[in-house]
């Protein structure tokens, strides 16, 4: 139901649970309340959420109490930026226990449409609007293409955005999926970060640990222009890795957490309360807020699984060597997810879906230099969780599966089989064999060895991997990036679009590769 302006603000004299409402309190904000921007995610055929957060000004912080503070923020969508065809409204209010985020599930909107979206706080008859943002619902049934762009691990300290400016700049994409790592957890005088950006500092300056560290970092990488922009352009579809908590996380710890530092479970609940706060993330419908990974459908033409690799089900890591690696149980989604995952590529199969995207955050890919695996972190330090789902996807003959990489800060290619490694199940030459493809995408700033001046010799290692691991097709480890993917019924197109520069500002890009994926065919070309 639409409300008029006055009846949207009449209602506020009903709240008697709120002391105090901005907005009705004709207090003035010395700043913009929407510093933070806009942003829009988790599109479905109906509905997508719409988020933002108000800032206190802090002349309200000092003369208020905050914990009794509330603001009634007015949301608007509609087919013109102009906003005179509203299509839906409301209100929300919010509060310090939401650190003043807002975050709306706009539903009844019409299927493979463009919207815009809007916020306004109303100080008596002068209201403050948000800027516009534009957002995207999914196709519900026939599609005949789909466009994505793909990235993740988006460092603060070690460089600008020029990725995030780049994927903005795309004017038709139907979503952008971020991969993980979408803020890192490390203090100003941590190591991992590029000393020559000396404005590049990240708040709060230490390692993030409490609730309030989480919310403030959110804080930080948001006010961020160029985030801002590609938040207010495109929705994205998100899902955490390690750094959203801390290094090397996994179900019951992380490498980077210490008895120093208090009990992990409180940690880890503060990273996610904040994690689902700050950013466009539907809520699970089970209220279990460790269920992060969830499905998307884009009408007939493609399922998307974004799935947790790293927190609600995986066994701590062990080192290569250890052979508890390759311990039959061991898993890395949790069982809970796998089928899940199943359940999901088998119903696509029965629908007629044509394309089963997965994205994830570590290689499934393996990995070998001399004769051993190099990555405990990813797929390869789970190899029987590995080998359960290709032998599902294989035993099912569900075809058409692409999984989609982020984590490793470069980018590689790679056709997925059980053993890349013996000739009768995959040929080196022609290729065939694979039961699925690979696409892992480079970072927005984070680097494949923190270390200046060794780009080249990177360069050459990746060189040495691809002759003794013949599934592996592309690997570029120099180049920061993203990926597009341009889907239609007969094929997929891959194109990896190098940023080389990300230690300035600059609109430097370039194509670094682009592969091909044909509709019943589990081979890049």
């Amino acid at each position: 139901m639409s409300l008029s302006r006055r009846e949207f603000f009449k209602t506020s004299l009903m709240l008697s649970t709120v002391p105090l409402t901005l907005g009705l309190s004709g207090c003035t904000f010395s700043q913009n309340p929407f510093s933070h921007g806009v942003a829009s995610g988790d599109p479905l055929d109906d509905r997508v959420i719409l988020w933002t957060r108000i800032t206190i000004p802090p002349e309200v912080q000092e003369r208020v109490d905050m914990a009794t503070l509330s603001v009634k923020v007015l949301w608007q969508v509609s087919e013109d930026p102009q906003f005179s065809a509203l299509v839906a409204e409301g209100f929300e209010i919010t509060d310090g226990q939401r650190d003043f985020t807002v975050k709306v599930d706009a539903s009844g909107l019409a299927p493979d449409t463009r919207y815009y979206y809007r916020f306004i706080i109303d100080e008596l008859d002068k209201p403050i609007t948000s800027p516009t943002g534009r957002t995207k619902t999914l196709p519900a049934y026939d599609v005949s293409q789909v466009k994505l762009a793909m990235t993740s691990c988006s460092h603060f300290s070690y460089g600008y955005f020029n990725v995030y400016a780049r994927i903005a700049e795309i004017d038709d994409l139907d979503a952008v999926l971020h991969l993980g790592d979408y803020l890192y957890e490390y203090g100003n005088k941590d190591v991992y970060r590029n000393p020559f950006l000396w404005n590049r500092k990240v708040q709060p300056a230490h390692e993030m640990v409490t609730l309030d560290d989480y919310r403030v970092r959110h804080a930080c990488y948001k006010t961020d222009e160029d985030l801002q922009t590609l938040h207010q352009t495109h929705p994205m579809i998100c899902i955490w890795d390690d750094h959203e908590f801390t290094n090397d996380t996994w179900s019951g710890g992380a490498e980077n957490h210490n008895d120093g530092e208090g009990d992990w479970q409180t940690r880890k609940a503060a990273a996610i309360k904040a994690y689902y706060e700050w950013m466009p993330i539907r809520e699970p419908s089970d209220n279990n807020r460790e269920r992060s990974y969830r499905h998307f459908q884009f009408g007939s033409l493609l399922d998307l699984n974004m799935l947790d690799t790293r927190l609600i089900g995986r066994d701590q890591q062990v080192e290569i060597k250890d052979p508890a690696r390759l311990d039959e149980s061991r898993t890395l989604l949790g069982y809970t997810q796998e089928q899940w995952l199943y359940d999901n590529l088998f119903e696509a199969k029965q629908n007629g879906v044509q394309w089963k995207l997965l994205g994830q955050q570590v290689q499934m890919m393996q990995i070998q230099m001399l004769g051993k695996p190099v990555n405990g972190d990813a797929w390869d330090g789970y190899p029987a969780a590995r080998h359960r789902l290709l032998d599902f996807i294989e035993q099912n003959q569900i075809d058409n599966v692409v999984f989609l990489t982020g984590d490793v800060h470069s980018s590689w290619a790679a056709n997925i089989c059980k053993n890349p490694y013996d000739w009768h199940e995959y040929n080196r030459f022609t290729h065939e064999g694979a039961i699925a493809v690979e696409i892992v995408t480079s970072s927005v700033t984070s680097p494949s060895i923190p270390v200046p001046g060794l780009q080249q010799l990177v360069g050459d290692v990746g060189k040495i991997l691809i002759p003794e691991n013949p599934h592996i097709r592309y690997i570029d480890l120099a180049n920061r990036g993203f990926v597009t993917l341009d889907i239609t019924q007969d094929e997929l197109n891959a194109s990896w679009h190098h940023v080389p520069f990300v230690g300035f500002k600059n609109d430097q890009s370039h194509i670094g590769k682009r592969f091909t994926v044909k509709a019943g065919k589990a081979k890049l070309v």
